[in-house]
């Protein structure tokens, strides 16, 4: 069954609902009055777990109600949480995951003392492994040790407390764990060693167990007739203090790249970005990534076995939408190798943060042509909404052809719009217009000129949570700039770009035809990809690196050389580069807002960019098609690096209006939508077209008969094009 732009809301299932199951009849009929087409059921917040007869019948009564009014039916069963982790646990032990923190101490006269402080629910299962250095060498070494807990309290604002409670001041547990010893023969040295938990929330992706568990909780459903299955943010709860691990992702590792992880774990956390730490590095997150591939694209297959091929196949993957940066650390980094197994393209965002809900949108759109359904469904919501933000944002979603998955309908929490709450009718009235002008659009593609490579690979070589910030920040400025400039772009991965070829002056792939490739923080960059860059510079088109320059490739060898020969300028290590830029700023712990900071370039080199700061921060190639610019968020001056290699079809002007372009079958569209929830209003000049918008919200405007057409809200009058 086609999608057709069917708009999903999920469904909260726990025990209130349990209680009361004649309450599912009533949901379901104002689901489907309201005109949603899909209900996507979760269990949250519930002493049950999906394989609980209880849950196994409420989802039945849900797919017997939503099928007898029209609806489709997703399941999710995401693989984490407590209630989840526990039934795992009991019927295979084998897939609970583990994490991996690493701590470090002197050894003064043979004696060493170490402190680590785990997350409060992991659990001490022991020393994975250990290396001692010393003069220079690194080696592995067998350890013995006292291990001792201490339980703690830490106020919340980061001030330390030994009480259990203090007068205005809010505090949280947490686990000390001291390690001691000694090394007989050693006189000094530093100390590095990995302790193993078991993490009880996550479980081992390359598990076996994991897969025979799933297996036999779709089996629980084999007699409803779901119209698909998801796992809702499967990378949930990790950070970068540990590494994500487990006894079947060990032996996976060996398998996948010849040697133990545990010989060279030391290398995750070693200074600077050697071959050798690259490889291992790249290795770590790649197997960690595959896990978590493999693992839905088992969940799939029994799907397809138990229900059919016709379903609907995902959801999004990181628990705090794609404006952070744990999902490195949880293998969901990859989205468009974690894409490959979905139906659409999913994504997920939250209104409190405008720029990386322009950042969900412009991926979402990405991933959504290179699935199978072509389109993008983004969890896209608020937890309190308000009738202006649900109408900025719905104007967003249409702008950019995003099918709405809202939330919650049916339980008890901040961000439900049950019937209830004040802005239900808003939202059904929103909820309606956006699909109706979403099936208008249909299968037509935007028509974008820009390209944004979204690679993995440079943050996870230098894997430092700093890097990692401020890439993220760069891409979810990068998204809100550009859509309010009207510059429409893609993001498209290193398998993409090596597989491009240049054609006409422009780059082209699958999923687009380019005349301008953005490349930022791409400290390592498969070969085949760096290549393309190249060829792609080198026939005419616009090359900019961001943030840093290139330095190795997938397998640690260098391409400073290489990067170098690009631009013309002398070769630059990633060590150096990123002492430079050390010296000036400290790297957030958090992703910024804005960072306006830049690396100094050296004074000699040629044809150097100066900001009207007097900043050294960039550099042009002889020709000028390769730019190399050392600001960490470039902004504006990125833009100014790259209007003159694009030709924009539409000329737009004010200040509450955003505009996109669509081609495909039947004409061309142009889509308008206010930016602010008052009237739109601007001038659009579009083909020999003038066109004064003076109200509405959003509109779809085309060529019928010769004639200017227009479907949505909008008040325009033609006037003449200057």
């Amino acid at each position: 069954m086609p999608r057709n732009h069917n708009q999903s809301m999920g469904y909260w299932i726990n025990e209130p609902i349990l209680k009361d199951p004649e309450r599912i009849d009533r949901d379901m009929a104002a689901l489907a009055e309201a005109g949603y087409g899909i209900v996507r059921v979760f269990l949250r917040k519930s002493n049950y777990h999906h394989r609980s007869p209880e849950f196994v019948r409420a989802v039945a009564r849900v797919v017997e109600a939503a099928h007898a009014r029209g609806l489709r039916v997703a399941l999710d069963c995401e693989p984490r949480g407590g209630g989840f982790c526990h039934d795992l646990g009991q019927a295979y032990p084998d897939a609970v995951g583990r994490q991996l923190l690493p701590a470090a101490a002197r050894v003064v006269d043979g004696v060493w003392r170490l402190r680590a402080a785990p997350h409060s629910a992991w659990t001490f299962e022991g020393v994975e492994a250990a290396f001692l250095k010393r003069d220079g060498t690194v080696a592995r070494i067998e350890l013995e040790f006292q291990a001792d807990r201490e339980g703690h309290f830490r106020a919340r604002d980061g001030l330390h407390r030994e009480l259990v409670s203090r007068e205005g001041v809010a505090l949280g547990g947490e686990n000390l764990f001291t390690l001691c010893g000694t090394l007989p023969g050693v006189a000094d040295g530093e100390l590095v060693v990995y302790l193993r938990f078991i993490t009880r929330g996550q479980p081992d992706f390359w598990a076996d167990g994991l897969r025979r568990y799933y297996d036999e909780l779709l089996e629980c459903y084999r007699d409803i007739p779901l119209d698909g299955v998801g796992w809702d943010e499967p990378g949930c709860g990790s950070d970068w203090k540990a590494y994500r691990y487990g006894i079947a992702f060990a032996a996976a590792f060996e398998r996948l790249n010849g040697y133990a992880l545990a010989d060279k774990l030391y290398l995750l956390d070693a200074p600077g970005m050697s071959a050798e730490a690259t490889r291992v590095r790249l290795d770590y997150y790649r197997t960690l990534g595959e896990g978590l591939a493999q693992a839905q694209a088992n969940l799939i297959a029994k799907a397809r076995e138990l229900f059919g091929n016709d379903l609907l196949l995902g959801t999004h993957h990181t628990w705090q939408g794609e404006g952070g940066i744990n999902d490195y650390r949880d293998g969901a980094m990859d989205y468009f190798r974690l894409n490959d197994n979905m139906d659409a393209g999913y994504t997920d965002c939250s209104w409190w943060d405008p720029p990386s809900v322009a950042y969900a949108y412009a991926l979402a759109t990405s991933l959504a042509r290179l699935s199978p359904s072509g389109e993008a469904e983004v969890n896209s919501w608020h937890f309190k909404p308000t009738v202006d933000n649900s109408r900025v944002n719905v104007n967003r979603m249409t702008l950019m052809n995003i099918t709405w998955f809202n939330i919650w309908y049916g339980g008890d929490y901040d961000c439900i719009l049950q019937q209830g709450h004040y802005t239900w009718p808003e939202t059904v009235r929103l909820m309606q217009r956006h699909r109706d002008l979403q099936r208008h659009i249909g299968k037509k593609r935007p028509v974008v000129e820009v390209a944004v490579w979204h690679g993995w690979e440079g943050v996870c070589a230098w894997n430092q949570p700093g890097l990692a910030n401020v890439q993220k920040s760069f891409c979810i400025n990068t998204s809100q700039l550009f859509l309010e400039r009207g510059i429409a772009m893609d993001f498209l991965d290193s398998r993409l770009l090596a597989a491009s070829r240049v054609e006409g002056g422009r780059l082209v792939n699958d999923l687009g035809r380019y005349r301008v490739l953005i490349v930022p923080y791409a400290l390592v960059l498969p070969r085949e990809a760096f290549d393309a860059c190249a060829a792609f510079a080198r026939a005419g088109g616009r090359v900019v690196f961001v943030g840093t320059p290139v330095a190795r490739d997938e397998r640690g060898e260098s391409l400073a050389e290489d990067f170098a020969r690009l631009l013309d300028v002398p070769a630059m290590t990633a060590e150096r580069y990123m002492e430079g830029l050390e010296a000036i700023c400290d790297l957030p712990n958090y992703r910024p807002q804005r960072l306006e900071v830049c690396r100094p370039l050296p004074a000699d080199w040629p044809r150097v960019l100066v900001s009207c700061e007097g900043e050294r921060h960039g550099v042009a190639s002889p020709d000028g098609n390769a730019v190399f610019l050392s600001d960490l968020d470039p902004g504006q001056r990125l833009v100014e690096r790259i209007e003159d290699a694009v030709s924009p079809e539409v000329e737009a002007y004010g200040e509450n209006l955003l505009w996109r372009l669509y081609r495909g079958d039947g004409g061309d569209l142009l889509v308008v939508v206010a930016r602010e929830d008052r009237p739109l209003g601007g001038i659009v000049r579009w083909r020999k077209h003038g066109i004064e918008l003076t109200g509405g919200s959003a509109g779809l405007f085309s060529m019928e008969e010769g004639s200017l057409a227009v479907r949505g809200d909008v008040l325009w009058t033609q006037v003449p094009r200057r």
